[in-house]
Order: C-alpha cells, then sequence, then structure tokens
C-alpha cells in the first residue's frame, strides 16, 4: 500500500515540477483570489466540481482506494509547492474534498441507522407471523448499506 503511494507520489512530481518552472513565483494574481464575477463564479464552480466528483463516486470507484490516493497524492504534492497559488488551490481542493467525503460519510451513517430501524420495526409487526416480503427486502437492504460501510472501512 505505502510503495503504491509512494510510486504515485513520485510519478505526479514531474508534472508538477513542469507545471510549476515557467510560473514567475511571486506573482500574487492567480485565479482563486482574483475579484469580478468571473472569477467569483470559477471559484464556485471549483469548489462545486470537487464536491460533485465525491458525490458522484460515492457508490462506486470512491471505495477503490486509486482515486482517492491520486488526488491525496496530488494535492500533497501541490500543497509543497513554492508557488503560492498551487498551495493555496490545493489547500482549498483538500478542504473541499474532505468536507464532500464526511458528507458521504454522513449520509452513509443515516441510511444504516434507517435501514436498521425500519427492519427492527417491521420484524416486530410480523412476530408471529411468517416472513413477509418486506422484511425480506428491508434485510437486504440494511446488508447492502453494511456492505458499503465495510467497503469505507478499507
Amino acid at each position: 500500500q505505502e510503495t503504491g503511494l509512494q510510486y504515485k507520489k513520485f510519478m505526479a512530481y514531474p508534472w508538477i515540477l513542469t507545471v510549476t518552472w515557467p510560473v514567475d513565483m511571486d506573482n500574487e494574481d492567480y485565479p482563486l483570489i482574483r475579484t469580478g464575477p468571473y472569477w467569483k463564479k470559477f471559484k464556485a464552480n471549483f469548489c462545486e466540481f470537487i464536491a460533485v466528483l465525491v458525490q458522484q463516486c460515492q457508490c462506486s470507484i470512491l471505495y477503490d482506494n486509486y482515486l482517492m490516493d491520486t488526488i491525496i497524492s496530488l494535492l500533497t504534492g501541490l500543497a509543497d509547492s513554492m508557488v503560492r497559488a498551487f498551495r493555496h488551490t490545493s489547500t482549498l481542493a483538500a478542504m473541499k474534498l474532505l468536507t464532500a467525503v464526511v458528507s458521504v460519510h454522513l449520509n452513509l451513517d443515516v441510511n444504516k441507522h434507517n435501514a436498521q430501524r425500519l427492519y427492527e420495526v417491521e420484524k416486530k409487526r410480523i412476530s408471529g407471523k411468517r416472513s413477509s416480503y418486506r422484511l425480506d427486502q428491508l434485510e437486504r437492504k440494511r446488508k447492502e448499506v453494511r456492505e458499503v460501510c465495510c467497503m469505507e472501512d478499507l
């Protein structure tokens, strides 16, 4: 695991060096701090992009570790840059990424709790009767949410 992460960082550094090399390091004017309606919209769209990326990946590739490790490696590399614009941008992106991941985790926790409660209520309601279709559905939903939680813990 750690070796793979180091490899990804190693692969990102030449790109970061190439991107930062021709940039004027003392330039204080970059998109995230510029004023005006266009740049405010750019900043909002940049932040929204990160949140939407995590939301769209919440059911699949968010848990495969490759995407997140790669993004974290890139943001870490940019945060170590000598260029203030890259440090600032990567820090903002990391904060928005963390906020979005916490939001996904919170929603998953709420879904897990709700599925468990629904299952228990339905089970009590039909305690003396034979198994119902609704109870089977709730059991499947509960197992599905539990599996996603287990994937998240990896």
